[in-house]
């Protein structure tokens, strides 16, 4: 199992949002930490082709993902940092909506969103409507909706903005759990998040991948006692 980017580029007017990003992530937590601007959100929208590339290939397992089109997109998850959402559906039924559009069978689905429900936190609120929810909330149902069907590959932008401290622990796990068999992407802005359960980090500016390592390297090799600070020190030293 591998998702390849290679050579990627993305441009907003004179604005590069990718440029030339390459990399190859396998099975695991890789998480993508970069300031505001620096191109993340337009790298996971670019892989799941909501954005149209302008240059360069995303291959999963050797082919490109716009030849596999269909099979590539049922076998990818994705939580996006924000989402329009039908404000009179109740979880409940904006979950049963999103497992139609993904191709599940209604028993298959009913069993993913009781599960769901329990792992996000929301069996409670299944039967409320969604425009009803806090901001924190909405994300859970977000993330909940991202990991219907199972998926191979699972992209999370900013997973946990709006959460308290507890379900952030909560959804870490989980996501721990998920990236055994499965790769898992994750955009933060909140080192601590990731600081325990990625394998891999990348540090991304102005559409470029800077530097990528292990955790324990990316922390140990510029000399910081934290992934805060190495963030940091990286993102200035280069």
């Amino acid at each position: 199992m591998q998702l390849e980017i290679d050579k990627l580029s993305k441009a907003y007017g004179e604005k590069l949002a990718q440029d030339g990003f390459t990399y190859s992530f396998h099975p695991g937590v890789s998480a993508i930490l970069g300031p505001n601007g620096a191109g993340k959100t337009t790298l996971m929208n670019l892989i799941t082709d909501c954005t149209k590339r302008q240059g360069g290939e995303i291959r999963y397992d050797g082919t490109d993902i716009l030849k596999l089109g269909k099979e590539f997109r049922q076998r990818l998850g994705f939580m996006p940092q924000s989402q329009g959402m039908y404000e009179q559906m109740t979880a409940q039924d904006f979950l049963a909506y999103m497992a139609e559009i993904k191709g599940l069978k209604k028993k298959t689905a009913a069993a993913q969103i009781r599960e769901l429900l329990s792992v996000v936190n929301l069996e409670k609120a299944a039967h409320q409507k969604v425009g009803s929810f806090s901001g924190g909330m909405r994300q859970r149902v977000l993330l909940a909706q991202a990991m219907l069907g199972s998926p191979e590959v699972l992209l999370l932008d900013e997973p946990t903005a709006g959460l308290d401290p507890e379900e952030r622990i909560r959804l870490r796990g989980y996501i721990e759990k998920l990236a055994a068999d499965r790769i898992v992407l994750i955009t933060t802005h909140i080192t601590s998040d990731v600081e325990t359960i990625a394998d891999e980090i990348l540090l991304m500016n102005h559409g470029k991948l800077l530097f990528a390592a292990k955790r324990g390297e990316f922390i140990s090799g510029c000399g910081a006692a934290s992934l805060e600070d190495a963030y940091i020190k990286r993102l200035h030293a280069l």
